[in-house]
């Protein structure tokens, strides 16, 4: 065909789709690629911003001057990762590293900490396994090494010098350290100059997060007790040691503290009563210790507060329903008139404050919705006026998205069901890929921007998103109705909802696929053991597919810790005839479509023996498959350029099953090994 007829066809194929008001077809690439703008905050003076970027492979730590836009300084590093930061002072930051290692794509966490001056000088190691071992210029000689995970617990207002952390001590192993997440933490002062400590005292329960009062005493712990169960302890006077805390009336792990009121006199903690369904927030006087109940909402649980531009004052309380909601303590505090404000001016999207002032007049805030990644502002409380600074994914144009369309159903047992559907451009009803989320027990989708939902969509595909029971944000006992229904009625919901999307002329009957990542992953193989003739074929990503396994520490990582012993019991049960009856691995016969199955030798969540036990299955069962492997990715796919080859496999795996003729049937088992990636 002549070159100039082949560009005059270009020509009307892009005018066609553009009278259909149908998007073209972007780059693979504009989806694998992470958010360049990681994070953006804003110095307690107000005179500088620091930013954390991702760009072209090189994670760099940026600081700009505000009055005239100048950087200060940047700093740059291909070993490491910059894992996050934090303003401690005007002048001074201290940031987190992650090492790349051999093994694997994700940078790994080393629990080491650096602090550095606004002009990227003065650079000094200050905690970490290395800190008193490396005799160079940014090492102070003598300084005590930590085998630990820090985390900051407060930046303590009153005190420039000074941090509090809490240390979670990592595990002693024959011959390597290992994170330990049933650690009880220490609670340490940390010299951000010179990286001198000074030991504050334990912490009783394991993997603990702290909350401290208005002058940053400790006074509240969450985490793991002796029997591996959400527990709570407090302090009743800052100087008294850690006692347990219960609250006659409300389910013991739902208790969780959150922070005080202006006079130390009252916290405030979201919890769950005994004759309700969802968490509500509550005041504990610490005088008289009387509980009042001060919001909640009506058909979701309250999952945050709300704070002051300060961070420090609770204004209001958070959840999640089918898009976020927001509730105050006072509609005429001044806080949440600025707050109101902020959510006028960028309506129908999230609004988050990143990280404000010490005063509160500035913030740097992040707006977000399912169509746009994410977009970051300074916002002025005294000119009311908002500056755009960065866009996380500046390549992404949200006119090009395709939005999430909340939907409910009612489940064969009557239990109401959420999700969401993303429909592609044109007239429906469409080829679709059911998308079941991983985790799964508290966890849940949003109507956030997710890239993959959008390639789909991209591709002409509609995305059904379910929130199955046993997901978060519905209530304790919506959460736990999926206790112990792995591949039972978590299955049935999916399974009612891809009917409900056939019923409702969105999905055409035989074009429909089920994909998912980690449990995801299992409840995509599961799918088309339990509905052998509903889809016409599967993917899982990085999933469990024995059960069984989960058990033993050559499934993962769950099972060597206490907290995950107990947690499996919890979900799972011990059953072996149930386990074996709800595992993929000892169904396989039973499945009828083709599978791909796409795994990291690497993975430490959802074992690689995983993959290679259900890849037997199929082989023995003479069931076709498709195989992808990574060597050198965990749990998930961390390099963007796996990510990119990821979604190039499932895009043609989709459009060979669900969009040519005679869909649904393969030819012949693909095996493709990457070792190397």
């Amino acid at each position: 065909m002549p070159r100039r007829l082949i560009g005059l066809l270009g020509l009307l194929l892009a005018a066609l789709a553009q009278a259909q008001n149908v998007p073209p077809q972007l780059p693979v690439e504009d989806f694998a690629r992470f958010d360049e703008f990681l994070e953006v905050k804003i110095s307690p003076d107000g005179a500088t911003l620091a930013l954390l970027l991702n760009r072209k492979g090189d994670s760099l730590l940026s600081t700009i001057n505000i009055a005239d836009g100048q950087v200060l300084g940047t700093l740059r590093d291909t070993k490491f990762e910059f894992a996050d930061f934090d303003w401690v002072s005007d002048t001074r930051l201290v940031y987190m590293m992650a090492e790349h290692i051999a093994e694997l794509k994700q940078a790994a966490v080393t629990g080491e900490m650096f602090a550095i001056d606004r002009d990227m000088t003065h650079q000094t190691m200050i905690y970490g396994i290395r800190a008193g071992t490396i005799a160079t210029s940014t090492i102070i000689k003598g300084r005590e090494a930590s085998i630990a995970i820090p985390t900051i617990v407060s930046t303590l207002r009153n005190d420039d010098r000074r941090i509090l952390i809490s240390e979670q001590k990592w595990r002693v192993g024959a011959a390597m350290y290992h994170f330990d997440p049933d650690a009880r933490p220490v609670l340490t002062l940390l010299d951000v100059h010179t990286g001198a400590k000074r030991n504050l005292g334990g912490v009783p329960l394991g993997r603990a997060r702290v909350v401290v009062d208005n002058n940053d005493q400790p006074r509240f712990a969450i985490g793991y007790n002796e029997q591996w169960k959400l527990a709570v302890s407090w302090k009743p006077q800052p100087g008294d040691p850690w006692q347990s805390f219960s609250l006659p009336g409300f389910r013991s792990e739902s208790v969780e503290p959150y922070g005080f009121d202006e006079n130390d006199e009252a916290a405030f903690f979201t919890a769950i009563a005994a004759t309700e369904a969802y968490a509500a927030l509550y005041r504990f006087d610490l005088k008289s210790q009387a509980v009042t109940r001060v919001m909640a909402f009506p058909d979701t649980d309250v999952t945050d507060v709300v704070l002051d531009l300060s961070g420090r004052r609770i204004i209001g309380v958070s959840g999640y329903s089918d898009r976020r909601v927001r509730q105050w303590l006072d509609e005429s505090d001044p806080a949440v008139q600025l707050y109101k404000a902020l959510l006028r001016a960028f309506p129908n999207q999230r609004v988050e404050v990143a990280s404000a002032t010490a005063d509160g007049r500035q913030a740097v805030v992040f707006v977000s919705s399912d169509v746009d990644p994410g977009q970051y502002y300074l916002f002025d409380t005294q000119t009311m006026r908002a500056v755009f600074v960065a866009a996380a994914r500046q390549w992404v144009d949200p006119r090009q998205m395709r939005p999430k369309q909340p939907f409910e159903l009612t489940a064969r047992d009557g239990l109401r069901l959420h999700g969401y559907l993303t429909r592609p451009a044109g007239a429906g009803p469409f080829p679709m890929v059911v998308l079941p989320h991983g985790g799964p027990h508290g966890i849940r989708d949003y109507a956030d921007y997710d890239p993959e939902v959008q390639l789909l969509a991209n591709r002409g595909y509609a995305v059904l998103q379910l929130n199955f029971r046993g997901s978060g944000g519905y209530g304790k006992t919506f959460q736990e109705a999926g206790y112990r229904e792995w591949g039972g009625r978590m299955q049935d919901d999916l399974t009612d909802a891809t009917h409900w999307a056939i019923g409702q002329k969105i999905a055409v009957p035989d074009r429909i696929c089920i994909y998912g990542g980690s449990y995801g992953g299992y409840a995509a193989l599961m799918g088309v053991v339990r509905e052998p003739d509903l889809y016409q074929c599967a993917i899982g990503h990085a999933g469990v597919y024995d059960l069984e396994l989960m058990y033993s520490e050559k499934g993962g990582d769950i099972p060597r810790f206490g907290s995950g012993r107990n947690y499996l019991e919890k979900v799972l049960g011990t059953d072996s005839a149930v386990l074996r009856a709800r595992s993929p691995v000892h169904n396989a016969d039973r499945i009828k479509v083709p599978v791909l199955l796409i795994h990291g030798r690497s993975d430490w969540r959802a074992d690689y023996e995983h993959a290679e036990r259900m890849r037997a299955a199929l082989e023995q069962n003479q069931k076709p498959f498709e195989w992808l492997v990574f060597g050198r990715e965990g749990h998930g796919i961390w390099d963007e350029e796996s990510r990119r080859q990821v979604y190039e496999r499932i895009l043609t795996f989709l459009d060979r099953h669900l969009m040519r003729s005679g869909a649904g049937v393969t030819d012949s088992v693909t095996s493709v090994d990457q070792p190397g990636r």
